[in-house]
């Protein structure tokens, strides 16, 4: 059913704002539970930025996704393949990072005395182990999204979260449209949720610690080199010797594909940028130019006749959400407003998505809702 032709009163079990994989994840497994779920996202389809992307070699992620071989990554993919009700395999690779430093490819072995401002960030990709899953992160996506039983409402903006007695009632979609739902689940970007609530629904101290989080944008590169580069599968990290403000860039190069007698090699990279220089466009250009400059003193032919380039921009994308959430992960003045985003979890990136979305599940007592829904309301009405 289209939500469109809803009744104005109609209750949703769940209402989760945000479609990306930690949303996703989340919507999919409550959704073997109970159909009555809305999934909302301002974006024309759901998947977020995991979804997959369309290049001359087939269907790639959307930015370098990367998985660290640790005891805390397999139990994410073990998490995933129960929601999706099926194994998912991987194997464990003992494969470090690697850089350029005096004239060679080796080891990467630390920032030395200056790391990065966003040394978190792009230390995700350091790890001395990498963990490969049968199935791309965009694979991941599309399969959450076969297996998700709930309603989309897309190309929709959540602009209030409305309260009523310590309860979110109900959500304003587009400054007008309410929806109204008995939990609600954010999984959005940290940095927009402060203007969603309403007022004394963060105190003072977490107002604060708010306003001095930083936020990153990542900046991302992807290429199609006209030649086979580097037969190197560890992720590069590179910086040479420069050390300026844009810092340095995390990417890999995949294997070769043969298409039309040539041998095309596909590399994906990035770096981060602060989100108030973000806004600058010569930054994001600086930040573009510095990957290149690292890629082409690295392999210096790998630049040359293209065959491919593609840019993404993700404003906030990475950020301390350093929000005080109670043990089930709910806002403190909040009870049925849990928080899904990955910025709350102290692992980055697609890991803390996961690991996120299983706490935020577990708080719900996945595979024995223990969240009474709409649904059972009206039954013992």
């Amino acid at each position: 059913m289209n939500i469109s032709t809803r009744k104005a009163n109609h209750v949703f079990d769940y209402v989760i704002v945000g479609s990306g994989l930690s949303g996703l994840a989340i919507a999919t497994a409550l959704s073997k539970e109970t159909k009555n779920i809305l999934l909302i996202d301002s974006a024309d389809f759901p998947g977020g930025h995991n979804r997959a992307i369309q290049t001359p070699v087939g269907p790639q992620n959307n930015g370098v996704r990367f998985l660290p071989g640790t005891d805390l990554s397999e139990k994410a993919l073990d998490f995933l393949g129960s929601v999706l009700g099926e194994k998912i395999g991987f194997q464990v690779s003992e494969n470090p990072a690697v850089t350029y430093e005096d004239g060679q490819i080796r080891s990467f072995l630390s920032f030395g005395d200056q790391p990065p401002a966003f040394y978190d960030e792009i230390s995700y990709f350091t790890s001395p182990k990498t963990l490969i899953s049968d199935l791309e992160v965009h694979e991941w996506t599309q399969k959450l999204i076969d297996h998700y039983q709930g309603e989309f409402l897309l190309r929709s903006h959540v602009t209030k979260f409305v309260t009523e007695n310590d309860r979110v009632s109900h959500v304003l979609v587009n400054g007008q449209k309410i929806v109204q739902g008995t939990n609600f689940i954010y999984c959005g970007p940290i940095k927009t949720l402060k203007p969603l609530l309403p007022e004394g629904a963060l105190n003072f101290r977490a107002l604060q610690k708010m306003a001095k989080t930083k936020y990153w944008t990542a900046v991302c590169l992807d290429l199609l080199h006209a030649q086979e580069v580097t037969r190197e599968t560890a992720v590069h990290i590179l910086n040479g010797t420069t050390q300026d403000e844009v810092g340095p860039c995390a990417g890999l190069f995949q294997t070769v594909s043969e298409m039309n007698g040539e041998r095309l090699q596909y590399s994906q990279w990035m770096s981060f940028v602060d989100d108030q220089d973000a806004e600058e466009s010569e930054n994001i250009g600086a930040a573009l130019k510095k990957i290149k400059r690292q890629i082409k003193r690295a392999y210096p032919e790998a630049l040359e006749n293209l065959k491919f380039e593609r840019i993404l921009v993700v404003p906030s994308l990475i950020g301390d959400g350093d929000l005080k959430l109670t043990g089930q992960q709910t806002l403190g003045s909040l009870e049925n407003l849990w928080i899904g985003s990955s910025a709350v979890h102290n692992q980055q990136n697609i890991l803390g998505c996961l690991l996120q979305a299983q706490l935020v599940l577990s708080a719900l007592g996945f595979g024995e809702i223990s969240i009474q829904t709409a649904t059972e309301s009206a039954k013992s009405i």
